[in-house]
Protein backbone atom coordinates (compact mmCIF):
# COMPACT_ATOMS: atom_id res chain seq x y z
CA UNK A 1 0.00 0.00 0.00
CA UNK A 2 2.89 2.38 0.80
CA UNK A 3 5.50 0.87 -1.53
CA UNK A 4 5.59 3.76 -4.01
CA UNK A 5 7.18 3.44 -7.44
CA UNK A 6 10.41 1.70 -6.42
CA UNK A 7 9.16 -1.69 -5.21
CA UNK A 8 10.13 -4.63 -7.42
CA UNK A 9 9.29 -7.66 -5.30
CA UNK A 10 8.26 -8.65 -1.79
CA UNK A 11 10.02 -11.62 -0.17
CA UNK A 12 8.77 -13.15 3.09
CA UNK A 13 11.21 -15.41 4.95
CA UNK A 14 9.30 -17.76 7.23
CA UNK A 15 11.69 -18.84 10.01
CA UNK A 16 9.83 -22.06 10.91
CA UNK A 17 6.89 -20.12 12.40
CA UNK A 18 4.08 -21.98 14.17
CA UNK A 19 1.43 -19.27 14.45
CA UNK A 20 -0.37 -19.73 11.14
CA UNK A 21 1.34 -16.78 9.45
CA UNK A 22 2.57 -19.02 6.63
CA UNK A 23 -0.97 -19.90 5.57
CA UNK A 24 -2.11 -16.30 6.00
CA UNK A 25 0.56 -15.00 3.60
CA UNK A 26 -0.21 -17.68 1.05
CA UNK A 27 -3.94 -16.97 1.09
CA UNK A 28 -4.03 -13.17 1.41
CA UNK A 29 -0.76 -12.12 -0.25
CA UNK A 30 -0.18 -14.54 -3.12
CA UNK A 31 2.00 -11.96 -4.91
CA UNK A 32 4.62 -12.19 -2.17
CA UNK A 33 7.49 -14.62 -2.68
CA UNK A 34 7.51 -16.94 0.32
CA UNK A 35 10.73 -18.62 1.50
CA UNK A 36 9.81 -21.30 4.03
CA UNK A 37 12.66 -22.42 6.31
CA UNK A 38 12.53 -25.84 8.02
CA UNK A 39 14.21 -24.45 11.16
CA UNK A 40 14.62 -21.03 12.75
CA UNK A 41 17.78 -19.59 11.18
CA UNK A 42 17.78 -16.58 13.50
CA UNK A 43 17.51 -12.99 12.35
CA UNK A 44 20.80 -12.92 10.44
CA UNK A 45 20.17 -16.32 8.85
CA UNK A 46 16.71 -15.27 7.69
CA UNK A 47 18.11 -12.02 6.29
CA UNK A 48 20.82 -13.87 4.37
CA UNK A 49 18.29 -16.28 2.90
CA UNK A 50 16.10 -13.41 1.71
CA UNK A 51 19.00 -11.34 0.32
CA UNK A 52 20.36 -14.28 -1.61
CA UNK A 53 17.01 -14.68 -3.36
CA UNK A 54 16.41 -10.96 -4.02
CA UNK A 55 16.74 -9.40 -7.49
CA UNK A 56 16.82 -5.64 -6.94
CA UNK A 57 19.71 -3.22 -6.61
CA UNK A 58 18.51 -2.17 -3.16
CA UNK A 59 17.41 -4.57 -0.43
CA UNK A 60 15.13 -3.39 2.37
CA UNK A 61 14.70 -5.40 5.57
CA UNK A 62 11.35 -4.96 7.29
CA UNK A 63 10.39 -6.67 10.55
CA UNK A 64 7.07 -8.50 10.55
CA UNK A 65 5.90 -6.33 13.49
CA UNK A 66 6.63 -2.99 11.78
CA UNK A 67 4.05 -0.68 10.22
CA UNK A 68 5.31 1.78 7.60
CA UNK A 69 4.11 5.29 6.76
CA UNK A 70 3.36 6.65 3.32
CA UNK A 71 6.53 7.54 1.41
CA UNK A 72 8.83 5.41 3.57
CA UNK A 73 10.38 3.55 0.65
CA UNK A 74 10.77 6.73 -1.40
CA UNK A 75 12.56 8.31 1.58
CA UNK A 76 15.05 5.44 1.88
CA UNK A 77 15.68 5.48 -1.87
CA UNK A 78 16.20 9.26 -1.91
CA UNK A 79 18.84 9.10 0.83
CA UNK A 80 20.76 6.41 -1.05
CA UNK A 81 20.65 8.53 -4.20
CA UNK A 82 21.72 11.76 -2.51
CA UNK A 83 24.52 10.42 -0.30
CA UNK A 84 27.28 8.94 -2.41
CA UNK A 85 29.10 7.36 0.56
CA UNK A 86 25.89 5.77 1.91
CA UNK A 87 25.48 2.00 1.62
CA UNK A 88 23.04 1.43 4.48
CA UNK A 89 20.09 3.60 5.50
CA UNK A 90 17.50 3.34 8.27
CA UNK A 91 14.26 5.06 9.22
CA UNK A 92 12.86 7.08 12.10
CA UNK A 93 10.85 4.61 14.19
CA UNK A 94 8.23 5.17 16.86
CA UNK A 95 6.46 2.76 19.19
CA UNK A 96 2.75 1.93 19.33
CA UNK A 97 2.11 4.99 21.54
CA UNK A 98 3.71 7.35 19.02
CA UNK A 99 6.91 7.96 21.02
CA UNK A 100 10.11 8.17 18.97
CA UNK A 101 12.40 5.36 20.09
CA UNK A 102 14.89 5.29 17.21
CA UNK A 103 16.53 8.06 15.22
CA UNK A 104 19.85 6.33 14.78
CA UNK A 105 21.88 4.59 17.48
CA UNK A 106 25.36 4.14 18.90
CA UNK A 107 27.33 1.60 20.92
CA UNK A 108 28.38 2.86 24.34
CA UNK A 109 31.78 2.31 25.92
CA UNK A 110 33.12 0.52 27.87
CA UNK A 111 30.27 -2.04 28.24
CA UNK A 112 29.09 -2.08 24.62
CA UNK A 113 25.37 -1.57 25.09
CA UNK A 114 23.26 -0.10 22.29
CA UNK A 115 21.83 3.37 22.85
CA UNK A 116 19.03 4.59 20.60
CA UNK A 117 18.85 8.29 19.80
CA UNK A 118 15.41 9.90 20.01
CA UNK A 119 16.03 13.44 18.73
CA UNK A 120 15.15 13.62 15.04
CA UNK A 121 17.73 15.64 13.07
CA UNK A 122 16.62 18.24 10.55
CA UNK A 123 18.31 16.42 7.65
CA UNK A 124 19.63 12.99 6.78
CA UNK A 125 22.70 12.27 8.86
CA UNK A 126 25.40 9.60 9.18
CA UNK A 127 25.02 7.53 12.37
CA UNK A 128 26.84 4.75 14.20
CA UNK A 129 24.20 2.21 13.21
CA UNK A 130 20.47 1.83 12.50
CA UNK A 131 18.08 -0.81 13.73
CA UNK A 132 17.36 -3.84 11.57
CA UNK A 133 13.61 -3.27 11.91
CA UNK A 134 13.80 -1.05 8.78
CA UNK A 135 17.17 -1.42 7.10
CA UNK A 136 18.01 -0.66 3.45
CA UNK A 137 21.24 -1.93 1.81
CA UNK A 138 22.69 -1.37 -1.64
CA UNK A 139 23.35 -4.57 -3.55
CA UNK A 140 26.92 -3.35 -4.12
CA UNK A 141 27.40 -3.05 -0.35
CA UNK A 142 26.01 -6.53 0.19
CA UNK A 143 28.26 -8.05 -2.43
CA UNK A 144 31.31 -6.29 -1.00
CA UNK A 145 30.68 -7.21 2.65
CA UNK A 146 28.92 -10.54 2.28
CA UNK A 147 26.06 -11.67 4.48
CA UNK A 148 25.34 -10.87 8.10
CA UNK A 149 27.18 -12.85 10.76
CA UNK A 150 24.82 -15.74 11.58
CA UNK A 151 26.61 -16.49 14.85
CA UNK A 152 24.66 -13.60 16.36
CA UNK A 153 22.01 -16.20 17.10
CA UNK A 154 19.10 -15.98 17.45
CA UNK A 155 19.31 -12.16 17.31
CA UNK A 156 20.78 -8.92 18.68
CA UNK A 157 23.75 -6.86 17.45
CA UNK A 158 23.86 -8.32 13.94
CA UNK A 159 22.83 -5.04 12.30
CA UNK A 160 25.25 -3.08 14.52
CA UNK A 161 28.04 -5.42 13.50
CA UNK A 162 27.11 -5.04 9.83
CA UNK A 163 27.21 -1.23 10.00
CA UNK A 164 30.63 -1.35 11.68
CA UNK A 165 31.90 -3.72 9.01
CA UNK A 166 30.64 -1.36 6.31
CA UNK A 167 32.38 1.66 7.85
CA UNK A 168 35.72 -0.17 7.76
CA UNK A 169 35.24 -0.36 3.98
CA UNK A 170 34.47 3.34 3.69
CA UNK A 171 30.70 2.79 3.54
CA UNK A 172 28.56 5.00 5.78
CA UNK A 173 25.23 4.32 7.49
CA UNK A 174 22.61 7.09 7.33
CA UNK A 175 19.33 7.88 9.00
CA UNK A 176 16.65 9.02 6.54
CA UNK A 177 14.33 11.54 8.19
CA UNK A 178 11.85 11.09 5.33
CA UNK A 179 11.30 7.40 6.11
CA UNK A 180 9.02 6.64 9.04
CA UNK A 181 7.75 3.46 10.64
CA UNK A 182 6.11 2.10 13.79
CA UNK A 183 7.65 -0.88 15.60
CA UNK A 184 5.10 -2.82 17.65
CA UNK A 185 7.69 -4.96 19.50
CA UNK A 186 5.45 -8.03 19.43
CA UNK A 187 8.10 -10.50 20.62
CA UNK A 188 7.37 -11.90 24.10
CA UNK A 189 10.44 -14.12 24.43
CA UNK A 190 11.67 -12.09 27.40
CA UNK A 191 8.48 -13.03 29.27
CA UNK A 192 8.44 -16.71 28.31
CA UNK A 193 12.15 -17.44 28.84
CA UNK A 194 13.78 -14.52 30.67
CA UNK A 195 17.09 -16.27 31.38
CA UNK A 196 17.51 -17.51 27.83
CA UNK A 197 16.61 -14.03 26.57
CA UNK A 198 19.21 -12.28 28.71
CA UNK A 199 21.83 -14.95 27.93
CA UNK A 200 21.28 -14.38 24.18
CA UNK A 201 21.63 -10.62 24.62
CA UNK A 202 24.85 -10.86 26.61
CA UNK A 203 26.27 -13.48 24.27
CA UNK A 204 25.66 -11.29 21.21
CA UNK A 205 27.04 -8.25 23.06
CA UNK A 206 30.23 -10.14 23.90
CA UNK A 207 30.61 -11.30 20.30
CA UNK A 208 30.20 -7.75 19.01
CA UNK A 209 32.73 -6.38 21.51
CA UNK A 210 35.31 -9.04 20.68
CA UNK A 211 34.87 -8.36 16.96
CA UNK A 212 34.66 -4.57 16.91
CA UNK A 213 36.40 -3.04 19.94
CA UNK A 214 40.00 -1.83 19.77
CA UNK A 215 42.63 -3.32 22.06
CA UNK A 216 42.42 -0.41 24.50
CA UNK A 217 38.62 -0.64 24.53
CA UNK A 218 38.81 -4.39 25.24
CA UNK A 219 41.01 -3.74 28.29
CA UNK A 220 38.53 -1.19 29.63
CA UNK A 221 35.62 -3.52 28.87
CA UNK A 222 36.98 -6.43 30.93
CA UNK A 223 37.45 -4.30 34.02
CA UNK A 224 34.03 -2.64 33.69
CA UNK A 225 32.20 -5.89 32.97
CA UNK A 226 33.68 -7.64 36.01
CA UNK A 227 32.51 -4.72 38.16
CA UNK A 228 29.05 -4.83 36.56
CA UNK A 229 28.79 -8.60 37.12
CA UNK A 230 29.73 -8.21 40.80
CA UNK A 231 26.95 -5.69 41.48
CA UNK A 232 24.19 -7.02 39.18
CA UNK A 233 20.84 -6.68 41.02
CA UNK A 234 18.82 -8.97 38.71
CA UNK A 235 18.93 -12.73 39.14
CA UNK A 236 17.96 -13.41 35.51
CA UNK A 237 20.59 -10.98 34.22
CA UNK A 238 23.24 -12.53 36.44
CA UNK A 239 22.51 -16.08 35.28
CA UNK A 240 22.34 -14.89 31.67
CA UNK A 241 25.74 -13.21 32.00
CA UNK A 242 27.14 -16.40 33.53
CA UNK A 243 25.99 -18.57 30.64
CA UNK A 244 27.01 -16.04 27.98
CA UNK A 245 30.53 -15.54 29.32
CA UNK A 246 31.11 -19.29 29.54
CA UNK A 247 29.95 -19.77 25.94
CA UNK A 248 31.99 -16.82 24.66
CA UNK A 249 35.20 -18.05 26.31
CA UNK A 250 34.79 -21.43 24.62
CA UNK A 251 34.37 -19.74 21.20
CA UNK A 252 36.91 -16.92 21.43
CA UNK A 253 39.24 -18.29 18.76
CA UNK A 254 36.40 -18.52 16.22
CA UNK A 255 35.31 -14.97 17.10
CA UNK A 256 38.85 -13.63 16.69
CA UNK A 257 39.12 -15.31 13.29
CA UNK A 258 35.80 -13.79 12.20
CA UNK A 259 37.01 -10.40 13.45
CA UNK A 260 39.89 -10.46 10.97
CA UNK A 261 37.76 -11.96 8.19
CA UNK A 262 35.26 -9.12 8.55
CA UNK A 263 37.95 -6.46 8.13
CA UNK A 264 39.12 -5.63 11.62
CA UNK A 265 42.72 -5.80 12.85
CA UNK A 266 44.16 -8.94 14.40
CA UNK A 267 44.63 -8.78 18.16
CA UNK A 268 48.07 -9.04 19.72
CA UNK A 269 48.80 -12.24 21.66
CA UNK A 270 48.71 -10.51 25.10
CA UNK A 271 45.24 -9.09 24.35
CA UNK A 272 44.00 -12.50 23.25
CA UNK A 273 45.22 -13.96 26.55
CA UNK A 274 43.63 -11.05 28.39
CA UNK A 275 40.26 -11.79 26.79
CA UNK A 276 40.45 -15.50 27.65
CA UNK A 277 41.35 -14.70 31.24
CA UNK A 278 38.89 -11.83 31.36
CA UNK A 279 35.97 -13.93 30.17
CA UNK A 280 36.83 -16.55 32.79
CA UNK A 281 36.83 -13.85 35.48
CA UNK A 282 33.51 -12.46 34.21
CA UNK A 283 32.10 -15.99 34.43
CA UNK A 284 33.37 -16.55 37.97
CA UNK A 285 32.13 -13.17 39.16
CA UNK A 286 28.69 -13.60 37.55
CA UNK A 287 28.48 -17.13 38.93
CA UNK A 288 29.23 -15.94 42.47
CA UNK A 289 26.70 -13.14 42.08
CA UNK A 290 24.07 -15.64 40.88
CA UNK A 291 24.80 -17.72 43.96
CA UNK A 292 24.31 -14.68 46.20
CA UNK A 293 21.02 -13.80 44.51
CA UNK A 294 19.87 -17.42 44.66
CA UNK A 295 20.49 -17.97 48.36
CA UNK A 296 20.78 -14.57 50.07
CA UNK A 297 22.95 -14.56 53.17
CA UNK A 298 22.68 -11.84 55.80
CA UNK A 299 25.91 -11.29 57.69
CA UNK A 300 24.42 -8.53 59.84
CA UNK A 301 22.79 -10.33 62.78
CA UNK A 302 20.93 -7.15 63.78
CA UNK A 303 19.37 -6.91 60.32
CA UNK A 304 18.46 -10.60 60.46
CA UNK A 305 16.81 -10.12 63.88
CA UNK A 306 14.90 -7.09 62.60
CA UNK A 307 13.58 -9.09 59.66
CA UNK A 308 12.44 -11.90 61.98
CA UNK A 309 10.70 -9.43 64.28
CA UNK A 310 8.87 -7.87 61.31
CA UNK A 311 7.73 -11.34 60.27
CA UNK A 312 6.44 -12.00 63.80
CA UNK A 313 4.56 -8.69 63.86
CA UNK A 314 2.94 -9.50 60.51
CA UNK A 315 1.72 -12.86 61.80
CA UNK A 316 0.41 -11.23 64.99
CA UNK A 317 -1.59 -8.72 62.94
CA UNK A 318 -3.14 -11.49 60.85
CA UNK A 319 -4.03 -13.39 64.06
CA UNK A 320 -5.69 -10.28 65.53
CA UNK A 321 -7.69 -9.77 62.33
CA UNK A 322 -8.93 -13.36 62.46
CA UNK A 323 -9.92 -13.05 66.14
CA UNK A 324 -11.75 -9.77 65.44
CA UNK A 325 -13.65 -11.40 62.58
CA UNK A 326 -14.77 -14.28 64.80
CA UNK A 327 -15.94 -11.84 67.50
CA UNK A 328 -17.93 -9.84 64.94
CA UNK A 329 -19.47 -13.05 63.64
CA UNK A 330 -20.56 -14.09 67.17
CA UNK A 331 -22.08 -10.66 67.84
CA UNK A 332 -24.08 -10.73 64.62
CA UNK A 333 -25.33 -14.21 65.46
CA UNK A 334 -26.58 -13.03 68.90
CA UNK A 335 -28.24 -10.00 67.31
CA UNK A 336 -30.17 -12.09 64.81
CA UNK A 337 -31.13 -14.69 67.40
CA UNK A 338 -32.58 -11.82 69.46
CA UNK A 339 -34.92 -10.99 66.59
CA UNK A 340 -36.81 -14.24 66.88
CA UNK A 341 -36.20 -15.13 70.58
CA UNK A 342 -39.43 -13.32 71.83
CA UNK A 343 -41.55 -15.38 69.46
CA UNK A 344 -40.72 -18.55 71.34
CA UNK A 345 -41.48 -17.30 74.87
CA UNK A 346 -44.26 -14.71 74.44
CA UNK A 347 -46.94 -15.39 77.11
CA UNK A 348 -49.83 -14.51 74.76
CA UNK A 349 -49.08 -17.51 72.63
CA UNK A 350 -51.10 -20.68 73.22
CA UNK A 351 -49.15 -23.50 74.80
CA UNK A 352 -49.24 -25.56 71.63
CA UNK A 353 -47.72 -22.59 69.66
CA UNK A 354 -44.90 -22.24 72.13
CA UNK A 355 -44.29 -25.99 71.88
CA UNK A 356 -44.41 -25.67 68.08
CA UNK A 357 -41.88 -22.80 68.06
CA UNK A 358 -39.74 -24.71 70.48
CA UNK A 359 -39.65 -27.58 68.01
CA UNK A 360 -38.92 -25.16 65.20
CA UNK A 361 -36.05 -23.71 67.18
CA UNK A 362 -34.77 -27.18 67.93
CA UNK A 363 -35.01 -28.15 64.27
CA UNK A 364 -33.70 -24.78 63.04
CA UNK A 365 -36.92 -23.79 61.23
CA UNK A 366 -38.21 -20.79 63.19
CA UNK A 367 -38.34 -17.62 61.10
CA UNK A 368 -36.49 -19.22 58.24
CA UNK A 369 -35.60 -15.88 56.61
CA UNK A 370 -33.74 -14.90 59.78
CA UNK A 371 -31.73 -18.10 59.57
CA UNK A 372 -31.04 -17.41 55.89
CA UNK A 373 -29.78 -13.95 56.83
CA UNK A 374 -27.64 -15.46 59.56
CA UNK A 375 -26.13 -18.00 57.19
CA UNK A 376 -25.43 -15.24 54.65
CA UNK A 377 -23.52 -13.27 57.25
CA UNK A 378 -21.70 -16.39 58.36
CA UNK A 379 -20.76 -17.18 54.77
CA UNK A 380 -19.57 -13.61 54.16
CA UNK A 381 -17.39 -13.67 57.29
CA UNK A 382 -16.05 -17.11 56.45
CA UNK A 383 -15.30 -15.97 52.89
CA UNK A 384 -13.47 -12.95 54.26
CA UNK A 385 -11.35 -15.17 56.48
CA UNK A 386 -10.65 -17.52 53.61
CA UNK A 387 -9.55 -14.65 51.37
CA UNK A 388 -7.18 -13.35 54.03
CA UNK A 389 -5.67 -16.76 54.62
CA UNK A 390 -5.56 -17.55 50.90
CA UNK A 391 -3.72 -14.29 50.21
CA UNK A 392 -1.14 -15.11 52.87
CA UNK A 393 -0.81 -18.65 51.53
CA UNK A 394 -0.28 -17.37 47.98
CA UNK A 395 2.50 -15.09 49.19
CA UNK A 396 4.20 -17.95 50.99
CA UNK A 397 3.79 -20.29 48.00
CA UNK A 398 5.25 -17.65 45.68
CA UNK A 399 8.26 -17.22 47.95
CA UNK A 400 8.76 -20.97 48.27
CA UNK A 401 8.36 -21.54 44.50
CA UNK A 402 10.80 -18.77 43.65
CA UNK A 403 13.31 -20.10 46.19
CA UNK A 404 13.02 -23.61 44.76
CA UNK A 405 13.31 -22.28 41.21
CA UNK A 406 16.47 -20.41 42.08
CA UNK A 407 17.87 -23.35 44.05
CA UNK A 408 17.53 -25.65 41.05
CA UNK A 409 19.15 -23.11 38.76
CA UNK A 410 21.97 -22.76 41.23
CA UNK A 411 22.47 -26.53 41.17
CA UNK A 412 22.64 -26.44 37.36
CA UNK A 413 25.20 -23.63 37.48
CA UNK A 414 27.20 -25.49 40.09
CA UNK A 415 27.22 -28.60 37.89
CA UNK A 416 28.31 -26.51 34.92
CA UNK A 417 31.13 -25.02 36.96
CA UNK A 418 32.45 -28.50 37.82
CA UNK A 419 32.89 -29.40 34.15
Amino acid sequence: MHAGKHAIEVICVDNASADGSLGLIRSQFPEARLLKQPVNLGFAGGVNAGMTAAKGEVFVLLNQDCLVASGWLDGLHATLQEQSDCGIVGAVIEDAQGTINHAGALITRPLGYGHHLTEIPSNDVAVDYVTGAIFAIRRATWEQLGGMDEEFYPAYYEESDYCYRARRHGIETYLSVRARGCHLFSSQEWRREPIRHTANQHQSRYRFICKQFSEDELIEFVEAEVDAAATEPSFHESVGRTLASAYTREHLEEIFQQRVKDGNTSLAAPIRRLMRTGMAEIYRTAYRRSEQLTMPQVDDSAALLTGFEEWQRELAQIHEQIQASFKALAGQRREIEGLYQPLWNHQSLPIYKRIQYGLYKLLGLAKIHHFVQLRSLQNAQAQNLLQMLDHRLNLLETQITLQEYRRRLYELLFGYAQR
